[in-house]
């Protein structure tokens, strides 16, 4: 009789170690290092963009959703992005290789466009080595360790802390009154790889906007050819 308690509370003691994090988080001077290593030697990453919304009236990018090839000469991009463009919300189709992109925009065709002239960052860019996501976790200062969650199936070690805006900056065309950003990002702990940041600061004059970038598929056979 006595037994059954124990035996009642097993699962539930079992589940816990998975959340509440049994093992010792990596120093965060490790776990930058590692997690900024992982992605650019990634080759293929799949990520998905979100923002906390866009200010009225602004055009930009509210949320992306592809496939990258991680590379330090010619990064690339494949891919779907969301946003306000000439004041027009839309979906649309961009690929990207190198400093070039098209667009498919209410068309099956792609066409050359500037992504600069349209208040948006080239998604290339994201994934090139030595400015991409990458150096934003490589610049990051004051990071400490917190605590770990899960995100669906994966478990995440957190980590909080800056970023000057300079690569920010850069990387996004976005946040020129900006002296520093928040980050917080969710690491997976047995491979090191980043699996999300989310970067908070004013993007916009006056306004504070958190980008969330989640990556996935570490590994992936990622080919981006320029459009026909």
């Amino acid at each position: 009789m006595r037994r059954r308690p124990l035996i009642a509370l097993l699962p539930l003691a079992l589940l816990l170690p998975a959340c509440s994090g049994g093992e010792e988080a990596a120093a965060p001077a490790d776990a930058m290092r590692t997690a900024q290593e992982r992605f650019e030697q990634a080759g293929g990453v799949h990520i998905e963009l979100s923002s906390s919304g866009l200010p009225q009236g602004q055009d930009g990018v509210s949320k992306a959703s592809g496939d990258g090839s991680v590379d330090a000469r010619t990064p690339a991009f494949s891919g779907e992005v969301t946003g306000v463009i000439d004041g027009t919300a839309a979906s649309v189709e961009i690929i990207a290789v190198g400093a070039k992109t098209w667009m498919s925009f209410f068309s099956s065709d792609f066409n050359p466009v500037d992504m600069s002239d349209l208040g948006a960052p080239n998604p290339a860019e994201f994934f090139r080595t030595g400015s991409g996501v990458g150096q934003v976790v490589a610049e990051s200062t004051g990071v400490t360790a917190g605590e770990r969650t899960r995100d669906g199936d994966v478990v995440l070690q957190s980590y909080t802390g800056s970023v000057p805006a300079k690569p920010v900056q850069d990387l996004f065309l976005l946040g020129e009154d900006a002296d520093t950003f928040e980050v917080t990002y969710g690491v997976e702990p047995g491979s090191g790889e980043l699996r999300t940041a989310e970067i908070t600061g004013e993007f916009y004059t006056g306004e504070t906007t958190t980008y969330t970038v989640g990556l996935s598929e570490y590994g992936k056979d990622v080919t981006v050819e320029p459009p026909a």
